[in-house]
Parts: C-alpha cells; sequence; structure tokens
C-alpha cells in the first residue's frame, strides 16, 4: 500500500504527521522572547564592558547622551514597560510611573533623558556601578516576562498608561522595549568607533 494511502486510511495529512514531532511546549512564544532577551542582555552588557571606565562619559557632542547615559536610560525605560506590563497598578502619567514601587534602584539620580554627568568617582566605580544597573534591569525584564503566558500578550491595550504608550499591548510594550534597546545599543556601538575602540561582535550573541 502507498504511503498516501496508509496516511488518508489514518485520517492524518501529512503536516499532521510533521507536527507530531514537533514539542508542545505551553507558551512557545513567550518562551523565545525570554531567549532574545536574555541574548540581548548579553549583547548589551559586551557592548557597554568593551569601553575603558576612563571614557564611559565619552559622548560626541554636548548635545549627546554620554555612552553610559544610554545604557541607564534604556535600562530604565525597559524597567518602565514591563513594570506597567506586569505590576496590578496603573500609571497614567510620567509622573507616577517615575515613582513607581518596580523601578530599580538607580547608583545617581541623573538625567536619563538630557545630557548629564554621573557624580564625580573613580572611573572604575562608576562603570560598575552603571553594569550592574543596566544587568538587573534586564533580570527584572526576563524575571517579569517568565512570569507571562502566551494568551495574556494581546491584553493590556485599554489598560491606563501615559500617552505616549496608550494603546499598546503587552506584545506592543515587549517588542517596543527590545527595538528600543538596540535602538539605543546601535549608538553606543559608534560611540565605541569614535573613542578608538573594536566593538564586539554581533553575532556570537544572537544566537539560540
Amino acid at each position: 500500500m502507498k504511503r498516501r494511502q496508509i496516511i488518508g486510511l489514518l485520517g492524518l495529512g501529512p503536516m499532521a504527521l510533521i507536527s507530531s514531532k514537533i514539542p508542545i511546549y505551553d507558551n512557545p512564544l513567550v518562551e523565545n522572547l525570554v531567549k532574545r532577551w536574555k541574548s540581548s542582555k548579553e549583547y548589551t552588557m559586551a557592548v557597554f564592558n568593551s569601553m575603558p571606565a576612563d571614557l564611559i562619559e565619552y559622548a560626541p557632542t554636548t548635545e549627546q547622551m554620554s555612552f553610559a547615559q544610554h545604557f541607564m536610560h534604556l535600562g530604565l525605560i525597559n524597567n518602565f514597560y514591563f513594570g506597567i506590563l506586569t505590576d496590578e497598578k496603573t500609571y497614567k502619567n510620567f509622573s507616577e510611573l517615575i515613582a513607581a514601587d518596580f523601578l530599580v534602584e538607580r547608583p545617581d539620580e541623573i538625567n536619563l533623558f538630557q545630557p548629564d554627568m554621573l557624580q564625580i568617582r573613580n572611573p572604575a566605580t562608576n562603570k560598575a556601578l552603571v553594569s550592574k544597573y543596566v544587568a538587573t534591569t534586564f533580570d527584572y525584564v526576563i524575571t517579569s516576562l517568565g512570569s507571562v503566558e502566551d494568551e495574556a500578550l494581546s491584553r493590556g491595550v485599554h489598560t491606563v498608561k501615559p500617552d505616549f504608550l496608550s494603546g499598546h499591548s503587552n506584545l506592543d510594550l515587549i517588542l517596543r522595549g527590545e527595538n528600543h534597546t538596540a535602538h539605543h545599543r546601535a549608538q553606543a556601538v559608534a560611540y565605541l568607533r569614535m573613542a578608538g575602540v573594536r566593538p564586539p561582535k554581533y553575532t556570537p550573541y544572537n544566537k539560540f
């Protein structure tokens, strides 16, 4: 008997037989998002750690955020997005958001939206403080994401949020966070080049 006839007798199409060999996960999309964010953390930290301690506040012009600020900024914004996603409270404006209990403590209360400088310390100390902050915000993201289920990703559209995030679903917040991280990390890579530092290669940190 031909294979096609056997399949017909079993009442199964070819795709059913193929899909039966694919592992079934409870939350395959979330699991993949977690993998992406873990890779993002590794690459982001590699980019940050490539800059010598005495150059972490390097900026091409006085109108731009420093190298260190880009990383503190992306950490803060990720903290915002995933706090909104997982917290039971709502935050209707930026003032409420910046005072949220879920925020990771920053090493310095510097401006993370306009050029500003870290407190005067030993450069190695400042680099270690910023590195710890960025790593902790990524850990917050990864832990928060691990508590989400696939079916919850489409929710959140009508959750009260600041205007700049209104209408975002939970998945929108996750993807917007990843896009925002890539945006600032790319600027940091350019800073490394301008400071005469070779950035880490991209590919090894994006395989999973």
